[in-house]
């Protein structure tokens, strides 16, 4: 034979984890998902899913800097000024009204639109 005894035992082992390991991601693959009773369907693609959808619906003349940074292409500094320029001209009448805000355009306004109210 051309393979002694330790090689033989090696290759063997191999063999065996390598199927140990195929048969498991077979069974990941069939297994059903876990679902809890009651609780919404939605795929999460990361954290920053999870807080977007909590932070659905914000009240920018509630908000605070923090609770706007959570809006999708929001970061610290256009928080600020979001609330600089409600402390500065009021309260906003309507959510179109954030585009007067330094930093909100088109783009930025339409992906804040269906996550912003004013109350």
């Amino acid at each position: 034979m051309w393979l002694n005894r330790q090689e033989q035992l090696t290759v063997t082992g191999l063999g065996v984890v390598g199927l140990v390991g195929l048969g498991i991601l077979a069974w990941q693959e069939q297994r059903p998902s876990v679902t809890i009773q009651g609780a919404p369907t939605f795929v999460e693609t990361s954290p920053w899913d999870a807080a977007l959808r909590r932070a659905h619906h914000v009240d920018v003349n509630a908000a605070t800097v923090a609770e706007l940074e959570r809006l999708p292409l929001v970061g610290p500094t256009l928080a600020r000024r979001i609330v600089e320029y409600r402390q500065a001209h009021g309260h906003f009448l309507r959510p179109e009204d954030l585009s007067r805000v330094r930093g909100i355009g088109p783009k930025t306004y339409e992906a804040l639109r269906d996550y912003v109210t004013v109350k």
